[in-house]
Order: structure tokens, then C-alpha cells, then sequence
């Protein structure tokens, strides 16, 4: 876990959970760009990637090990005792939606980016669903993903590096899959249990990864008072990465921003 401190007066504090396969280094922009508005950032490799594991990556024994990540971000985070927000891009969405319907967090609003909610449905997916329903299939019996980078961006400088990146995981295990098909479930039947909290939604409408109307409909199950929903037309899964980046960024402190104005704590500092 890392902490990266805003070198103005800070405004709140973002807990960033990332998506699956990869890791905390590819979100240099969205921490560059929160902290010269004045948040705070929190974020770790989850289990089973990144610099967590050379032994189980790609594999966690069980899905609640993530929450207990969360909550110890979301705790050290705390310590600041400043608002605090949660983000959560594709699997880091998952984990923080079947958290909230578990436990009433203490936050002051949750981002989703392409929420893992729902795979789409291609011969990939169905294959994959396939074998990890065979129980003689090794627990930590591994299989690639056949997801590409091309398919999460459309920006060729994030592409290039994403794919000189050692630390990218192309290989996940069976168990894993089966985990995460069981939590989308789950979590998708349960989404009313979430207690109110303000919300921001998005997603890319050109999504390979994601069923976008999967993420549609959270829109219109969860509870809540203030939803901000934001369909980007023509982006791809990683809204956070593609060309039209600064625009995605500037509605997350939108945001943010103005819950800290409702609960009154916001600096006026825009025209510094």
C-alpha cells in the first residue's frame, strides 16, 4: 500500500481500488491529476497482483480477502480525518459494490469506472465459464484471459506501455474466475441492500470487457440520493486512460468536489 500526499491544502482523501490483471503503476495520471487538485491518494496492489505474490498471481483462495484490503486502505485513510471517497476501475467496482452490501462504509461517495458487474458474452467468456466449472480442475490451474490491451484503450502511449509492463498478468487461475462469476451474481442480486451513498457511475459505450447494460441497470437498482451517471460515448473499458482522459478526470472532481461543497469544506482555491 502506498500513500501519495496532495502538496496543497487538502480537500479529502481517494482510496483507489484497480481492475484485474493489473496493477498501482498504471495509474500514474489519475494520481498525478487528484493530487494537484488536492485529494490525497491511497491505493495497494490486490492480492494476487502486482507486487504482492510471485507465488499466487492471478489467484485469490476467496473474494472476501480483497475486502479486507479495502478496509484497511479505507482505515489508514481515515487517520487523515478528512472526507473520504473510494474509486474503484472494473474488479476494484465488484469489490467495493459487494463490500457496501456487506458493510455500511463510513465514505463520502463511491466512484465506479466499469464496474465488473457482468462479462460480456462472446466465445471467449462461455469457454471460460465452461472450464471453471469442472471440478476436477485444480484449484490453482491457470488459463489465459485472452484479453488484450487494445480492447481496454484506445490510447497507443498507455497500449505500449501496458505491454512492455512486466508486472501485467495475462493468466488467472480457474478458482479465480469462478469467484469472480459468483460475486457478480451475488452482488447483482443484492445491490438494493447498499445503504444510501452518494454515487458517480460510468462506463465506455464501446466497453469489450464489461456488459454495459449490466452496469446500466446498477444505475437504476442502487439506493441512493445523488447518482451521477455518465455514459462516455465511443470510449472503451479504461474511460481513465483513453485520449479523452482530462475530460473523464475533470467530472470525477466535479464530483468529489461537489460533495465537499454540500458538506462545506471545500477551499476555494480554483482561481490559484
Amino acid at each position: 500500500m502506498w500513500k501519495w500526499e496532495t502538496e496543497k491544502e487538502a480537500k479529502g482523501i481517494v482510496v483507489i481500488v484497480h481492475n484485474m490483471l493489473e496493477h498501482t503503476g498504471r495509474y500514474a495520471y489519475v494520481i498525478t491529476k487528484l493530487r494537484r487538485e488536492g485529494y490525497h491518494v491511497i491505493m495497494g496492489d490486490l492480492k494476487g497482483q502486482g507486487q504482492t505474490s510471485r507465488v499466487h498471481r492471478g489467484h485469490v483462495d476467496k473474494f472476501e480477502e480483497y475486502h479486507e484490503q479495502v478496509l484497511e486502505w479505507i482505515s489508514i485513510a481515515e487517520e487523515y480525518h478528512l472526507p473520504v471517497f473510494t474509486l474503484g476501475v472494473g474488479l476494484g467496482g465488484l469489490i467495493l459494490l459487494n463490500l457496501l452490501e456487506k458493510v455500511d462504509l463510513k465514505v463520502e461517495g463511491v466512484l465506479l469506472i466499469s464496474p465488473l458487474v457482468a462479462f460480456q458474452q462472446n466465445i471467449s467468456t462461455r469457454r471460460n465459464f465452461l472450464a471453471s466449472s469442472f471440478g476436477t480442475v485444480a484449484k490453482d490451474a491457470k488459463f489465459d484471459t485472452g484479453i488484450k490491451v487494445e480492447s481496454l484503450t484506445r490510447n497507443k502511449e498507455v497500449i505500449d506501455d501496458t505491454n512492455k509492463d512486466a508486472l501485467m498478468l495475462n493468466k488467472v487461475s480457474y478458482h479465480w474466475y469462478k469467484t469472480i462469476l459468483e460475486t457478480m451474481k451475488a452482488t447483482m442480486e443484492n445491490i438494493h441492500h447498499i445503504s444510501p451513498i452518494p454515487t458517480l457511475l460510468m462506463l465506455g459505450t464501446e466497453d469489450k470487457i464489461v456488459d454495459i447494460e449490466s452496469i446500466r441497470q446498477i444505475g437504476k437498482t442502487i439506493n441512493t440520493n445523488e447518482l451521477y451517471f455518465k455514459a462516455w460515448h465511443g470510449l472503451n473499458h479504461e474511460v481513465h486512460n483513453e485520449p479523452e482522459r482530462e475530460n473523464v478526470m475533470k467530472y470525477i472532481i466535479s464530483f468529489m468536489n461537489n460533495r465537499i461543497h454540500y458538506v462545506g469544506l471545500l477551499i476555494d482555491d480554483e482561481t490559484e
